[in-house]
């Protein structure tokens, strides 16, 4: 059985703002985090894992502004 894979476009907008606000507090946790960190080798991991989240954090507001546009723009 194949599964399918978890697609952007296929999520509803609410759910993308929930997940968006999720994606911001994880964030703002990290560089809570990075701060206490001593280790350097620990800082990198956590800066690597801030930047995959900001990441994802990105392509949710490219694809409610996607939404925005096209919602606003009917010819």
């Amino acid at each position: 059985m194949m599964q399918k894979t978890w697609n952007i476009r296929d999520q509803p907008e609410e759910s993308l703002k929930r997940l968006l606000e999720k994606k911001y507090k994880e964030i703002d946790a990290g560089y809570k985090m990075l701060r206490k960190l001593s280790n350097i080798d620990d800082a990198k991991i956590m800066v690597d894992e801030i930047w995959r989240t900001k990441k994802i954090a990105n392509e949710i507001e490219l694809e409610l502004m996607r939404r925005e546009y096209n919602n606003g723009t009917t010819s």
